[in-house]
């Protein structure tokens, strides 16, 4: 039998391939991958007039563009587009004492990030922010919060089950280059820095509801920029690669047969 390992040969050494109708499909043929769809996400900048992410810009820590700017202090079942700007079932609802326009400028080399840090919601005095319907059977929600301050009080964000603590060093966002996870876990021990931001990884609820604790009286400080949601359920190959590559071997097949008749 001829396969394709036989058939086509890169430099003296056989891609890897998988075995299709008794051909080997190369998957390398060409500079043909099989590759999976990017992650799915959501994502949200809080704004108070100024400061939107154009559709085209890709803040944080994972990449993608359209976010949803969500103007104002609160909002009641606002329908969230992914990053493809298609609509989808996840529906935000928050309520915050006030919203922000002038955080002071981080500098990272991602111009969308040093905007999302521009502006939010001001969380001292109780704050509440709800998501339904999401659509990702498991995901990890990516918070941007962090103290705009010099002052050192403990500040937290939790999402019921698990509790983030974190306060500056004495120091604002001012002139940041870099965008600071919090890992504490710990009340009493917070990470300090600025310009920080919270992971809560493999969440599988369609709803979760984040709550921030921890306040500075008269001063900028428990302030939450923004969210994402990403999809970390099992990609699958694009289905216009897989009908590709099925065309492909099948084609191979073909020639195997009529080269194994002669």
């Amino acid at each position: 039998m001829l396969t394709l390992a036989k058939i086509i040969n890169f430099g003296g050494g056989v891609k890897p391939g998988l075995s299709v109708a008794g051909s080997t499909l190369l998957v390398g043929f060409l500079g043909l991958t099989v590759s999976p769809s990017l992650a799915a996400s959501i994502g949200v900048n809080f704004y108070g007039g100024s400061f939107t992410i154009p559709a085209s810009g890709s803040p944080g820590i994972v990449s993608a563009i359209n976010w949803n700017n969500i103007a104002g202090t609160s909002g009641t079942n606002i329908t969230l587009n992914d990053d493809t700007a298609t609509a989808t079932t996840a529906q935000l609802t928050f309520t915050a004492p006030e919203v922000y326009n002038s955080f002071r400028v981080i500098n990272t080399p991602n111009a969308a990030t040093n905007t999302l840090y521009r502006s939010g919601l001001i969380l001292n005095n109780g704050v509440a922010i709800s998501l339904s319907g999401i659509p990702y059977s498991s995901y990890d929600l990516y918070v941007f919060a962090s103290a705009d301050t010099t002052a050192t009080n403990q500040l937290s964000i939790s999402n019921g089950t698990t509790t983030f603590y974190y306060a500056s060093a004495g120091q604002n966002n001012s002139g940041a280059t870099a965008l600071l996870q919090t890992t504490s876990t710990t009340s009493g021990s917070p990470t300090t820095g600025p310009a920080q931001y919270q992971l809560f990884s493999g969440l599988t609820g369609s709803s979760v509801t984040l709550t921030a604790g921890g306040g500075i009286p008269v001063t900028i400080s428990n302030n939450l920029f923004g969210f994402q949601i990403v999809n970390t359920a099992q990609p699958v190959p694009e289905s216009s690669m897989i009908m590709g590559l099925v065309f492909f071997g099948g084609g191979l097949f073909a020639v195997s047969r009529r080269k194994n008749r002669n």
